[in-house]
């Protein structure tokens, strides 16, 4: 106890002599008052416990670094447009791709639906859906002449694949077993905004008991979630392109990623034009609460919030940003308390275009998907 007196002393510059001189009795009075309870905040906020000399430790949690991996994956590996990653729990890394198919400009119409022209080329021709395992070797490809503009990618816990595609306005589940029945939900190639369609959805997350969130995307503006066999349960936000200032905290402007925190009942959802993450209760125990608004998280670096995905093994949000003219554009490593504890990005050169992130089950992998250049990077921490 000495000795976090005589450190606390030292910091606050109260030892027994001032600038050389000794105390007067109202500075020992007001040090012999205060200083009790400032030790005693001291010793139980474990965020100053690297002030004491004490056996207490800051819980604050120590990140290890995220380092790219190099000649990951296989050379020879050709990918248009990749929209979306996921890591299954074996560790396999899932890709969506858009082959030979780009969106541009002129790919949908003003009501939203896919160009004609797009439409008359048919669906993609390529293997959108790639399986590569830790060393970057495909081992699995499927998803040829069934998409037209792949957009999310997911894997739940029973290995089951969920994907969208925003030209289809469809949200799909492929099962992991073949002789299960997939799920189809939205009627292809109409958008709409009620419960039996959506506008451009962009990603799925599926909870452990079935129940999964689609963020409805680039129009609605809204988060949806159903139950496992695909029966509306509650819809909320709305579209939004008011300046982040203005906007209310279910304003969404293009919700483009979403994330659960299961352990604390949370939906993470990447407000992407906004530049924030909001965090809305998930109903995981109780769907009579879901949708609740409970908290905001935004930095001036993040720019355009991309992509999100949540380690609860260290408790992290792993984002990454999009080019705006103005910021870096880098992956984050964010805290639940809206503190960013890391940057990083590949070796020697820049994320050009992030669209998607995931990190693997064990908290050991980061994996971004880029859609220009067309890569997939991964890296260890």
């Amino acid at each position: 106890m000495a000795a976090i007196y005589v450190s606390i002393c030292v910091i606050l510059g109260i030892a027994s002599t001032i600038n050389g001189r000794p105390r007067t009795e109202d500075e020992r009075v007001m040090i012999d008052e205060f200083l009790p309870a400032l030790l005693d905040r001291l010793q139980n906020n474990p965020e100053y416990a690297f002030l004491l000399d004490s056996p207490l430790k800051s819980t604050r949690q120590k990140i290890s670094p995220v380092q790219q991996q190099e000649n990951w994956p296989e050379n020879n590996l050709k990918l248009g447009q990749v929209a979306g990653v996921a890591v299954d729990s074996n560790g396999d890394v899932l890709v969506f791709h858009r082959g030979d198919r780009e969106w541009g400009a002129r790919s949908f119409d003003y009501n939203n639906e896919l160009s004609q022209i797009e439409q008359n080329k048919g669906p993609i021709r390529n293997d959108t859906i790639l399986r590569l395992n830790q060393n970057g070797t495909v081992i699995q490809r499927l998803g040829a002449n069934r998409f037209f503009m792949p957009h999310g990618l997911t894997v739940d816990k029973k290995g089951n694949l969920w994907v969208t595609d925003v030209g289809l306005h469809q949200v799909i589940k492929i099962p992991a077993d073949p002789k299960e029945t997939g799920l189809v939900l939205g009627e292809a190639m109409k958008p709409g905004s009620d419960n039996e369609h959506f506008c451009k959805p962009t990603d799925v997350a599926v909870a452990s008991n079935g129940h999964f969130f689609v963020s409805d995307g680039y129009c609605n503006g809204r988060i949806m979630k159903f139950t496992k066999d695909g029966m509306p349960i509650k819809s909320w936000g709305k579209p939004s392109n008011n300046p982040v200032e203005f906007a209310a905290n279910d304003e969404l402007f293009i919700p483009h990623s979403i994330t659960l925190i299961e352990e604390s009942n949370l939906v993470a959802v990447a407000d992407r034009e906004h530049g924030r993450i909001q965090l809305f209760t998930a109903g995981i125990t109780d769907p009579n609460d879901t949708g609740r608004f409970v908290k905001s998280i935004s930095n001036s670096r993040f720019g355009r919030v991309f992509a999100i995905s949540y380690d609860p093994t260290d408790k992290m949000l792993y984002v990454v940003n999009g080019p705006t003219g103005q910021n870096k554009v880098e992956g984050f490593t964010v805290g639940l308390d809206g503190n960013i504890r890391d940057t990083w990005g590949p070796r020697n050169m820049n994320f050009d275009e992030p669209h998607d992130v995931s990190v693997s089950p064990d908290g050991h992998h980061v994996y971004v998907a880029e859609i220009r250049p067309n890569r997939i990077t991964k890296f260890n921490k």
